[in-house]
């Protein structure tokens, strides 16, 4: 039996290509309505009350940092969705793109409704999962930018 080359031990299998590819189109339909009609400072501000019943260091995040700064968040909010997603549906720099999805949603697991929970933990694991797998180096573009790119951006 042949043995495989060292580029498909690396590789990512294809389940994990398919979850890239399905995380990737949920985030960009959440995320292209935000961005094409828009976001309010109140997807922000709709979270205080979840910030101050959230633990300890993701309450100081949202007390701090987020909800004093509405208007960016909520905009890095809706970008986030819709750039993480077009890059893990893409198979761009899905290592960070995947880093930055799993932290978006898991801070939304904090103080997102209670009814998403469940949904939204499965997108932040799916994102961190696919950095970690590297899922954009099978069908992504990720194969033709390791070697184009600088190592500090494709590690």
């Amino acid at each position: 039996m042949a043995s495989e080359g060292p580029s498909q031990e690396s590789s990512p299998s294809w389940g994990l290509v398919l979850v890239r590819i399905a995380c990737g189109a949920i985030l960009l339909k959440a995320g292209w309505p935000k961005i094409h009609e828009g976001v309010s400072d109140e997807l922000v501000l709709g979270t205080r009350e979840a910030f101050a019943n959230a633990p300890g260091i993701v309450r100081g995040w949202g007390e701090h940092v987020v909800l004093p700064h509405p208007w960016i968040f909520s905009h890095l909010i809706a970008w986030g969705e819709f750039l993480g997603g077009l890059a893990l549906f893409l198979g761009v720099l899905t290592r960070p793109a995947g880093i930055l999805v799993g932290f978006q949603f898991l801070n939304f697991f904090f103080v997102g409704p209670e009814q998403q929970q469940m949904f939204v933990l499965l997108l932040a694991v799916c994102g961190f999962g696919c950095a970690i797998s590297r899922a954009g180096r099978k069908f992504g573009a990720d194969v033709f930018l390791d070697e184009r790119l600088p190592r500090w951006i494709t590690w």
